[in-house]
């Protein structure tokens, strides 16, 4: 039976027993210059794996920002576009969650960590295997994964 609109990521979560959206925070960022105060992977499912996300702290407390494309507009003006990002409540939600989970797990680890900010000319995968980024994090899932 497949899974109802709006509850995919809840629903395969809930057949699996275990959350399908991994986060991992690659840096942190201690810079006034920026709002931007970490970046990190997202992994959905064993399947994908998104890079550049960002924790940003806004006027409204922490939230989480898709990886975005510019491009300049008919009228000369710049304009932006997620390169990837949930198409439902329920998914925004959990990707939400699970960034801001593993942000807050990352600063109680050492907040000391955070580095100063790299400016436009940073590696962002750094120590990082770019075919099982998240190799660090223990076990694989108890789920298959249909690979």
């Amino acid at each position: 039976m497949p899974a109802k609109k709006g509850n995919y990521f809840t629903q395969m979560a809930q057949k699996a027993n275990q959350a399908i959206v991994y986060a991992r925070i690659d840096k942190l960022v201690n810079s006034e210059a920026t709002h931007v105060k970490a970046y990190a992977t997202v992994n959905l499912g064993g399947a994908f794996s998104v890079h550049g996300v960002k924790v940003v702290d806004g006027q409204k407390g922490l939230f989480v920002k898709m990886p975005q494309t510019s491009y300049k507009k008919h009228d000369g003006t710049m304009g932006y576009q997620d390169v990837f990002h949930p198409t439902t409540a329920d998914a925004r939600a959990e990707v939400n969650a699970r960034v801001l989970e593993a942000y807050q797990q990352k600063l109680a680890e050492d907040p000391t960590q955070a580095v100063a900010s790299p400016g436009r000319n940073f590696n962002l995968l750094e120590d990082v295997d770019p075919d099982d980024p998240f190799a660090d994090l223990g076990p694989e899932p108890p789920f298959d994964m249909g690979m």
